[in-house]
């Protein structure tokens, strides 16, 4: 029997990683493979598709050495990783390059910031770990989720190219679908506290100061006509909301509670808004282009290449980034989805892509 072990260091329900190595896990065990589990806390399978192997570490570089020094040694099967480690025959690189996020951060943070950073002993690990990760003796082969992700290690690290494979996370297009049900979308935005012929947008992330939220005020509030701002997700919500104060839309900002669907935030809403500083590919992206939303976020978004969105460069002033979203200010429309779209956000061929390069590991 082959043997596949997955690294990821801790669960969250909520997080796309976790996700997707439980859903990886299922759809190896469902082939007949043996299916291993390392992390520092994940839970058990209920119908026992896969083993947790638990590592007694409590950081990323402990955990990182724990299994190359200890478990490694003695793992035969392919070993397909989703945390920064020294030995495994695939990486998927979906939390990104570090050394780019740090840089594009840099940019928005005042000049104290911007020097502590590189003294920070977090991540000083993490580059460490990346430095090491990104050796073409230590990986096999990388996975990239987005064209930008791979460009971003090569202008870092001496990884041959012809090692990083683009297999982007795809949607699954059953579930994520435009709403052609005016009561469901009706009765969502009553349950939301919005108004029925208000022009929403929908915002959906977790770290807010990451993922833009205070740019998404701003742009909405400057938009010539009100609009609602929803936003789901986990962050430093005072702070949106005296932001959202000072601008003149904190009547107009909704907070979901975090259990709430993702699906039921693009359904109420009439366009999707991430104007995130670093994202490696935001799956969020994907699903509300899936749900046929009008998408606006940064060339900082990896998922971009993907959904035809509209653009808000950082080089832009509040004005000019205001005019440019101008064009998703207005209601939902199904006769603009572009179904062409999403067929290519498929998820089918993704996942076949992952499973032909686990094979090909065997």
């Amino acid at each position: 029997m082959k043997t596949l072990w997955l690294l990821r260091r801790r669960y969250n329900a909520a997080g796309g990683g976790e996700r997707f190595a439980a859903r990886l896990a299922r759809a190896f065990a469902a082939r007949g493979w043996r299916v291993r589990i390392v992390a520092e806390e994940w839970p058990p399978a209920e119908d026992d598709h896969y083993d947790v192997i638990r590592a007694p570490t409590n950081s990323p570089l402990a955990f990182s050495r724990h299994w190359t020094e200890r478990l490694a040694p003695s793992a035969e099967g392919v070993v397909f990783s989703m945390e920064r480690t020294a030995r495994q025959h695939l990486y998927r690189a979906g939390d990104g390059v570090h050394a780019a996020w740090l840089e594009r951060r840099a940019a928005t943070r005042p000049l104290l910031g911007r020097l502590l950073a590189p003294l920070n002993p977090k991540h000083r690990a993490v580059l460490q770990l990346e430095r090491a990760t990104f050796r073409a003796a230590s990986t096999g082969t990388i996975i990239a989720n987005s064209p930008m992700v791979r460009d971003e290690i090569l202008a870092r690290f001496p990884y041959p190219a012809d090692r990083i494979e683009i297999v982007p996370p795809g949607v699954n297009l059953a579930r994520f679908a435009p709403c052609r049900d005016a009561g469901r979308r009706e009765a969502l935005r009553d349950g939301f506290g919005l108004p029925r012929d208000a022009v929403v947008w929908a915002f959906v992330g977790s770290g807010f100061a990451r993922k833009g939220l205070a740019s998404a005020i701003q742009l909405a509030a400057a938009q010539s006509a009100p609009l609602w701002l929803l936003v789901l997700g986990r962050g430093r919500r005072n702070a949106a909301e005296r932001l959202a104060e000072r601008v003149g839309i904190r009547a107009r900002l909704r907070f979901l509670p975090a259990e709430t669907p993702a699906l039921d935030a693009y359904h109420a809403a009439d366009a999707f808004i991430l104007p995130t500083v670093y994202d490696p590919c935001a799956n969020a992206t994907l699903e509300a282009a899936a749900c046929g939303l009008p998408v606006i976020t940064t060339p900082a978004n990896g998922a971009a290449v993907y959904v035809a969105p509209i653009l808000v460069e950082p080089s832009l002033d509040l004005a000019a980034a205001a005019e440019r979203c101008a064009p998703a200010a207005r209601p939902f429309d199904l006769a603009r989805v572009n179904e062409e779209l999403r067929a290519r956000l498929d998820e089918k061929p993704c996942w076949d892509a992952l499973a032909r390069l686990v094979e090909l590991a065997a």
